[in-house]
Formats: structure tokens, C-alpha cells, sequence
């Protein structure tokens, strides 16, 4: 059974006979379509057949990368509207009650290919999270993709190490990082790279600016890379000399509180199980107050997917998720530390697909 004869199943469910897909993680899941470019294809899924739409520059590729059971349609923009090229589609297909991608489709994009549906469908319904829970659980070649992700982190960041250094701006840093993940073999970046040093360190997500590293500094540098499309996703907090006495407390605090998190994962849990032990535990330090929001995330073609790792998430993890474990304390004005790693859940335990050291490195 294909990808896309499960997808049909949850597309029967809720009452349809047909699927347009909009979103570029979802397109390549069910068809192998890959592009880092959004809004140049769509995917129509009908009872028996699917349709990669494009255009002319797209053509090609689509052609070498699309599955077997995929027809590509090269559509002349010149002499059929979008609108009009699904409408024949569905009619070929048999498809009367069509399903979209509401959240990947603006307003007026939708009401132009609305336009020309509406008179010959029966309806068309809005949907959300119809194809995201069918990339949860992953496949064998999947997780062989994202354990490469993850050692092409593990060298970028080892190399970069042996370069980082005083007087070097924290753009300086981040791009000698990035070039060091495009050398590794990375596809692109799996996020903008984040780099804060200092007080500025404290944020969770600050982006490389022009500020000096300075000595005594704590740093704090989450990156990933990308292999076959999926993503890794790594925190490491650093210290640019000899780390004080502060510093080593909050970094083992941290260090324990993900141990924590670690160690509450289980396929059968409710994804909130480990975030309430890392909030519980950390809820009885000092530096309560300080702590993020959450502990992590599910990772795979996007770099933030479904389940998160938090409080109210009753979705039960299974074996073949990946999820990130990333409890941080962040502390204006003085700094942050924050430790994350990548972590599939199996029938009988969990395995890190990065290696790098999570003892505190003093640079």
C-alpha cells in the first residue's frame, strides 16, 4: 500500500472523494516532488489516480522525481487557468466532493480555482491536518535520512569549534558554521540559524548579529541540516573561556532536566508526559521562573511538526516518532542555556540520532 492509498482512506473518512494538495512537505510525501520553492505545484489525489500539477519550469523534474503512480501535468499557463486544469482533472478523476489545503492556499488564491470548481462539483470542504499525521510515524529510510542529518550537525559544529574564537562577530560564527553544514553534505539550512552570545544569549531564538564574542561568554547555537529533504535540529550552549561558577549551575541543571525528558519518553505516552516531569522538576529550582515554554517538537520534511512535547498534548508518541527534547532557562540580561537532540521512539526505547557531546565545552 502506498503513501497516497493511506492518504485516500483518511480522505473516505471525512466524507470526500478527492484531495488538492497545496503544501510543499505534504506534495513530496505523497509524490516525491521536491522543491524549497512554494506555490509552483499542486497535488490532486482522486479515487484511483494523482496529479502533479506544474508548469513548464518544473516540468522536467517533476517528471525524474515523481512516484510511478503519479501523472505529471505541465500545464500551459497561457491557454488554462489553474482553476480550470484542476476542473478537468477532477472530472477525469470522478471526483465530485473535493477536500483542500485551506491553511497553504491565501483567500484569493482559493477563490479563483473556487471559481471555476463550483460549477461542476458537487462541493468543495476545507481541511486541515488531513496528510501531517501520516508523516509522523517514520519509515526505515526516513530515519536514515534524518540519522545523516544529524551526523552532518554533529561535524559542522565540531568544525566549527576549531575556529570559534574571541573577536569574532556572532554572524562571523554562524556563517562559518553554515558553511561548514553545506561542505558536510547538508542540502540547505534546516532553519535560519540561530547564534546569540552573551546577555543575548538569554533569547531564545536570537538571530547572529554583529555583537564581539567576548570571553566568559555563554553561547547558545541551535542549527540543523538537511539530507533528502529531512531535517535535523541541535542546540548546543557553549562557554568562550572557562565557564563560572553560575554558568556551570544553570548548565547542569539543564543537562538534567533534558536527562529528565529523555527518560519519560515512551511510545504509549501522552506526548504531555515529558514535558510535565522536565516543568515539575525545573518548577522546584531557583530558576523556575526562568524556564521555557515546552520541551519540544516533532521534526521530519518540516523543522516544527505535529505532536509538540507539552502540556495538554494527549497525542499518544508511538514508535517511529521523532521528536526534539529541548528544555532551556533563559535569564535576561545575564544569558541561556539550552541542550537539544534528536531522538526517535522505539518499541523498546529511544535512540539519539546526534552524538555530539553534552558535557559543558569551554572554548
Amino acid at each position: 500500500m502506498t503513501r497516497t492509498d493511506i492518504a485516500r482512506k483518511s480522505i473516505h473518512q471525512r466524507g470526500l472523494d478527492g484531495l488538492l494538495v497545496a503544501s510543499m512537505p505534504n506534495i513530496r510525501y505523497l509524490s516525491g516532488f521536491a522543491s524549497d520553492e512554494q506555490n509552483v505545484a499542486l497535488l490532486l489525489i482522486t479515487r484511483e489516480q494523482q496529479f502533479l500539477i506544474t508548469d513548464y519550469r518544473f516540468g522536467e523534474q517533476a517528471s525524474e522525481q515523481c512516484t510511478p503512480d503519479t501523472e505529471v501535468i505541465v500545464r500551459d499557463r497561457a491557454r488554462e487557468s489553474l482553476g480550470q486544469t484542476i476542473c478537468r482533472l477532477a472530472g477525469k478523476g470522478g471526483v465530485h466532493k473535493l477536500g483542500y489545503e485551506q491553511d497553504h492556499f491565501t483567500c484569493s488564491a482559493w477563490q479563483l480555482i473556487a471559481d471555476a470548481l463550483s460549477p461542476t462539483l458537487e462541493r468543495t470542504t476545507a481541511v486541515s491536518g488531513l496528510v501531517e499525521p501520516l508523516r509522523r510515524i517514520k519509515e526505515n529510510v526516513e530515519i536514515e535520512s534524518m540519522r545523516r542529518a544529524a551526523q552532518v550537525g554533529d561535524q559542522a559544529l565540531e568544525r566549527l569549534l576549531t575556529i570559534l574564537q574571541p573577536g569574532m562577530s556572532e554572524r562571523e560564527a554562524a556563517i562559518e558554521l553554515e558553511y561548514a553544514l553545506l561542505r558536510q553534505g547538508s542540502e540547505g539550512l534546516a532553519f535560519p540559524t540561530i547564534f546569540a552570545s552573551g546577555p543575548r544569549s538569554s533569547r531564545p531564538h536570537g538571530m547572529p548579529s554583529e555583537r564581539i564574542i567576548e570571553r566568559g561568554d555563554l553561547i547558545t547555537i541551535d542549527f540543523g541540516a538537511v539530507i533528502d529533504g529531512y531535517r535535523s535540529d541541535m542546540t548546543r550552549s557553549i562557554v568562550m573561556g572557562s565557564a563560572d561558577p553560575e554558568q556551570r549551575k544553570v548548565y547542569a541543571l539543564v543537562r538534567e532536566a533534558q536527562q529528565i525528558g529523555l527518560d519519560h519518553l515512551s511510545a504509549g505516552q501522552p506526548c504531555s508526559h515529558p514535558a510535565q516531569a522536565v516543568s515539575e522538576f525545573l518548577s522546584q529550582s531557583e530558576y523556575a521562573r526562568f524556564a521555557g515554554e515546552g520541551l519540544g517538537h516533532a521534526l521530519g520534511l518540516e523543522t516544527h511538526e505535529k505532536p509538540y512535547l507539552a502540556a495538554g498534548e494527549d497525542t499518544l508518541m508511538e514508535a517511529g516518532f521523532v521528536v526534539t527534547v529541548e528544555p532551556g532557562i533563559y535569564i535576561p540580561g545575564w544569558g541561556g542555556v539550552r541542550i537539544e537532540d534528536d531522538v526517535l521512539i522505539g518499541d523498546d526505547g529511544i535512540e539519539i540520532l546526534n552524538n555530539f557531546s553534552k558535557e559543558l565545552i569551554e572554548v
